[in-house]
């Protein structure tokens, strides 16, 4: 009958170690992101200098190249950020359902933004050359690609929202 107390103090035990453990993952993580943006905020800067010195012929290869890189270490960035306000810093407990609602928005929105500058950049860049003309269908394919996804995106928040709130009325306990 002993078998109650030891039990509960060895979840206890193992849930503080999986916590420890998951804190700390996140947290390489999270430094993993930051050191691949700054990475690619690196090379944005090589790509511009490369621009710079080309002139006064105007290398726009170059240009676009730095603005990808930028966006890019933007998107990374913000991945790296939401990961730790959410996972490490965040001492609100929300339930699973709100937690990867609030995580995949924020995550979304990144996502919808450095397209929408991709889409902006290839518009820009094959339009000024006409042996290029041909490229402005991918263009709109990511034009299309970024519809989906807030096609997509809006679905998912008005079916998670019933989710949620059988979540708060239930405590989170299901039946079975």
């Amino acid at each position: 009958m002993s078998d109650g107390p030891d039990r509960d103090e060895k979840e206890t035990i193992s849930d503080r170690a999986m916590d420890w453990f998951s804190v700390l993952f996140f947290y390489v993580i999270t430094l993993l992101f930051i050191l691949i943006s700054l990475v690619l905020i690196g090379l944005a800067f090589d790509r511009l200098y490369a621009t710079a010195t080309a002139f006064p012929q105007i290398a726009l290869d170059s240009l676009f190249e730095t603005i990808g890189f930028t966006t890019i270490a933007a998107a990374v960035f913000e991945l790296a950020r939401t990961m730790y306000e959410e996972e490490i810093r965040s001492e609100v407990k929300m339930t699973a359902p709100i937690k990867i609602r609030h995580f995949i928005s924020r995550f979304l929105t990144v996502i919808v933004i450095s397209l929408s500058i991709e889409f902006l950049t290839m518009v820009f860049r094959y339009s000024h050359k006409p042996t290029e003309f041909a490229y402005l269908f991918e263009a709109a394919a990511v034009a299309v690609g970024i519809a989906l996804l807030f096609i997509a995106w809006a679905f998912y928040n008005r079916t998670s929202v019933p989710v949620e709130q059988f979540e708060r009325n239930t405590g989170g306990k299901r039946n079975g």
